[in-house]
Parts: C-alpha cells; structure tokens; sequence
C-alpha cells in the first residue's frame, strides 16, 4: 500500500510523452522538506510584500489587505498536516503567487516585478508534480487578464499593453511558462534517475529474497514470512521437502541435468500452490512450503498433493521426497522450534520409507562384514544405537545423527582386511602386528568412498580411532582437529569393547567400564561425550536401546530436543 507522498507515478496521459517527468513521484521524506522550504518561503514573502507595501504605500497598503490576509491563510492551510499533500501544495502555490500578483500591482504594474512569477514558478517545480505548476501559468493568464482588464494599469506599465490585455497576458503566461522549461527539465532528470534507482532497489530486494535456480523463495524469505505468520497467530501450514534419489541423479547425469530437474519440480510446486500457500527453496535438494490453512481442512491431502510434485522417474533413476510438516501456531510460536520439527519429522519419513542409497550400501557392507566376522554383528549394533543417543544428547542435527549411526554401524568395516591371525589372536598383538591392525580405519574410509552416498561417512570412520590428546591414529589429530561424530564413537565403541567378550580377557563390568571412560577423558576421550554417555548410561548398559539399529535412530530423531 502506498501513503500520500510515496513514489507511485501516475500513469495518466503525460506517460505518451517520454520527455515529460510523471509526477507525484517524490518519496514521503523528500516531500516533506520541499514543502517545509516552499512553505518558509511563502512566510518570507508574506513578510517582504507587507514591508513593500508599507514604504511604497503608506497608509494607502490599506487596500492590500484582502491580499495579504488571502496569503497568511493559504499558508496555514499549506502548513496544515491534517489535509492531503495536493491540497497542502496547491495553497503553497496560491500564497506565493498572489503575493506575486500583490507585487505587481503595489508597483502598479512595474516590469520587474513581473520576474518574481518566474522564479515562483521554478520553486513550485520542487514538488514535481503537475498541479501546482499548471495553476501557476493558469493563474498568471487569469490573473493578467481579468486584473488587466478591469484596472490595466496595475498590471501592465506600458500604456500599449492597456489596450490588449488578453494578449499581454497571454504573452506573460506564455514566458512564465517558458520560464518553467528549465525547471520541468530539472524535475525529469530527477524524476527518471530516481525511478531507476527505486527499480534497482527493488530488484536488489527481490534478489536478496529470492533463489536464482527456482525463482521460489530463498531461506530468508520463509525466516522473514515465517517470524511474520507466527506474530500473525492465523492457522498456517510449515512442510518441509527432502529430496530422495537427487545425489545419485546428480552423481549419475551431472550438475546441470540435477539443476534442471530441481528446476522442473520447482515449476510443478509453483503451478499446483494456490493463492494462499507460498513455496521456498531452502538449498540443496531441500524445499518448504508456507500455507494458510482453514479450520477442518485434510491436511494429509494436501501434503501429498505438493509431494507430487517432486516425483519423476525415468531409466536409471526414481525421486521422490520425505516430508516433515508442523501446524502454527497450534504446535508451536517459535520459528526455530516449528523448522526444528519440520526437520526430524522429515527424517522420520525418509527412514520409514523405501531404503535411501546410503542405507542400502550400508547393508550390503555390513551383510559382507558379518559374513566375514559374524561376531561383529552384535558389537556394531550396540555401538550405533548408542552413538545416536549420545548425538542427541549433545545437541547433534538430524542428518548428523543419521552419519553417526551409519559410521558407527560400519566403523569396523576395515578389518575385512585384517587376518584372522591377528583379529583372533588370543593375547596381545606385537608391534608388526598391531601396526597392521591400525591400517583398519583408513582401510575402512577407503571402502566407504566408493560409494558416493557415504562420503561423509567415510570420513568419520577414518578417525574413530583418533585420542582426545593426540595419541591415536592414523593421523594423530588432538581435540577439535577430530571429528564430532567419530569423538562420539569412540567413546561408544571403547564401552562395548570393554564390556564384550574377547579372546584374551574376561569382559569388563558396566561399572568398570564407565569408571574406565572417566579416567581416560581428556586423554583417549573427549571430556564432554564421556559426560554425556555417563549420564544417559549411568544406570543400565547401553544393550537397553540395541534391540533394532534403525528403530533406535529413528526414535532418536524424532525425539524433541531442549
């Protein structure tokens, strides 16, 4: 919506003219101090008449009363702020020319006082705007003619104009007007680069809002239409879309094929939302949509409907979306609290659905890691689902907890490499021995990478053996250097090795074990993940959440978090 004074040009019959300025284009500010100076002036001339009138009158300045009275109330009206900007600009430009006709006709028609029209029709070319400077030429012609008909001689100084009033006024309105050329010039030039500038602003804005691949809304744009719903209070809709199948289709047929198909589901999502729902591009292969919803409305319908669009399929590849979806402000009037949910309610769906290719390559290794070592089963099992719990536990997103538990689920996978000779050696390895042994995570990350889909994977198996203080390896990382997530399967994996059995030694109890962990923080362990194990585990061994891997990540991601 536009306010009075807001640069809105008209676009009425001046537009068929591209030299001539629009007018009415000024923004509210700038309005404002033009008026305030026009105005200032039209309070000087008030003055600067009633002086003249005086020294040149004297007590005959009488007669020019209905004047001088007619411009001090055009400028109260001028300086009146409940009126309109066109009525406060018209009565500015009424006081300062009937102060210039007063000048006229105090100096009984002199020619130099004529030259005071010129310069107030300049000034009244500040407001940009047609009105005021058409009243201006028209008063100047009315006036001359009607005043110079009735009383000529105190319009006009030269005698042969007395006898053509029309004409002389005429010829006056006309080199007022000409007087005005300069100034309507002026007032285009300003006008023009000023409405370039607002367009590049604008366009600027839109930019700034808007993501260049789909031309959906950026993150910033649903943050800011997100903050302002919530204030709002009305029934919306927060749906939050993940891609399944996109990675592998881009890996497959390359960057700009993954970017024209994001566009083509971008395009379906913008024809099938209705006038009451709003579609963003979040990054990635990850969209959202905003909606108003009404009372009673299927919901599910309606989400299904939008994840339609993001279905296509053809030889070689399926996508297809998982979708999380939280209703404000019933269930929340928090923005981070209502994508929060979005988020691990779309996890949920995208684990209970068809298996994603990182599960699947995750399957296939750990069918091959059992096979070969069947009594690692049982071990990885433990370890991932309690790696996942600590994740949430510190605060870990979603997609994190997920890379946790697929690293945890296959951070032995290295040692399909390793000897049985070593693996089942009955007492402690030597030094040729356990040098070998030490290969089994880099041997593990190189495993991992061949499959693209457990990329990030790989790189947290390759430190799960790395110490807190620097000690481990295969590159000696120390503290921060070492990966969040292998941190917290360290920890995990050094409780069950402690507590399993192995050849060479009875299994520790849980009370040893933790009281082992606790020792070694800040040494082989992060001090903070011990923390956080020992409190979820303080009082049953971590056996209590292994009963199904997956389950126990999916109850981990759906989870509320603090």
């Amino acid at each position: 919506m536009n306010g009075p004074g807001d640069a809105v040009p008209r676009r009425g019959t001046l537009h068929r003219f591209r030299a001539l300025p629009h007018g009415g284009s000024l923004p509210e500010n700038e309005w404002q101090v033009r008026h305030r100076v026009v105005v200032s002036l039209l309070w000087a001339m008030i003055a600067a008449v009633g002086a003249y009138a005086l020294l040149a009158r004297g007590t005959g300045a009488l007669r020019y009363a209905a004047e001088f009275v007619s411009m001090v109330a055009f400028a109260i009206i001028a300086g009146w702020g409940g009126t309109t900007h066109k009525w406060r600009a018209l009565a500015a430009s009424m006081g300062l020319l009937t102060g210039c006709a007063t000048l006229v006709d105090v100096s009984g028609g002199m020619i130099e006082m004529h030259f005071s029209f010129f310069v107030v029709v300049v000034v009244l070319t500040l407001y940009e705007d047609w009105v005021p400077f058409l009243v201006a030429v028209a008063f100047v012609l009315i006036h001359h003619g009607v005043m110079g008909t009735i009383d000529p001689r105190a319009v006009f100084g030269d005698p042969r104009e007395w006898r053509h009033p029309w004409l002389y006024a005429g010829l006056h309105a006309l080199f007022v007007a000409l007087a005005g050329v300069a100034g309507v010039t002026a007032w285009g030039f300003n006008e023009r680069v000023r409405l370039r500038m607002r367009a590049a602003q604008l366009e600027l804005e839109r930019i700034s809002f808007t993501d260049p691949l789909t031309e959906l809304g950026n993150r910033r744009s649903l943050m800011a239409e997100l903050t302002a719903t919530i204030a709002m209070g009305t029934d919306h809709l927060l749906a939050i879309f993940d891609l399944d199948g996109f990675k592998e289709y881009n890996d497959r047929f390359g960057h700009p094929a993954g970017d024209a198909l994001l566009k083509r589901l971008a395009g379906r999502l913008q024809v099938t939302l209705g006038p009451r729902a709003r579609g963003f591009r979040l990054g990635g292969d990850e969209f959202c949509v905003l909606a108003a919803i009404s009372e009673g409305q299927e919901v599910g319908a309606l989400v299904s409907e939008w994840t339609r669009c993001f279905g296509e399929h053809g030889e070689g590849f399926a996508i297809s979306a998982s979708s999380g979806v939280v209703r404000i402000p019933a269930e929340t009037r928090e923005v981070s609290t209502a994508l929060g949910i979005c988020d691990r309610r779309m996890y949920v769906d995208k684990h209970g659905r068809r298996p994603t290719a990182a599960r699947q390559s995750r399957d296939v290794l750990l069918a091959a890691l059992t096979e070969r070592h069947s009594d690692l089963g049982d071990h990885v099992s433990g370890v991932a689902a309690a790696a996942a719990r600590v994740g949430a536990e510190l605060g870990l997103p979603p997609r994190v907890l997920q890379e946790i538990a697929y690293a945890a689920d296959l951070h032995d996978i290295g040692k399909v490499a390793i000897p049985d000779s070593i693996l089942t050696k009955p007492g402690p390895l030597d030094s040729t021995e356990l040098e070998f042994m030490r290969r089994h995570t880099a041997i593990g990350e190189r495993i991992l990478a061949a499959a693209p889909s457990l990329g990030p994977v790989a790189t947290i198996v390759r430190s799960t053996h790395e110490h807190f203080d620097g000690g481990g390896y295969p590159d000696a990382l120390a503290g921060d250097q070492i990966p969040l997530a292998a941190r917290v399967i360290s920890v995990c994996d050094a409780y069950d090795a402690m507590v399993g059995p192995r050849p060479y030694r009875e299994p520790a109890t849980h009370v040893e074990a933790m009281a082992e962990l606790t020792r070694c923080a800040g040494a082989q362990f992060d001090p903070d993940v011990v923390a956080a194990f020992t409190q979820l585990f303080a009082q049953a061994p971590t056996e209590a959440v292994a009963e199904d891997r997956d389950l126990a990540a999916s109850l981990v991601l759906a989870a509320p978090t603090g």
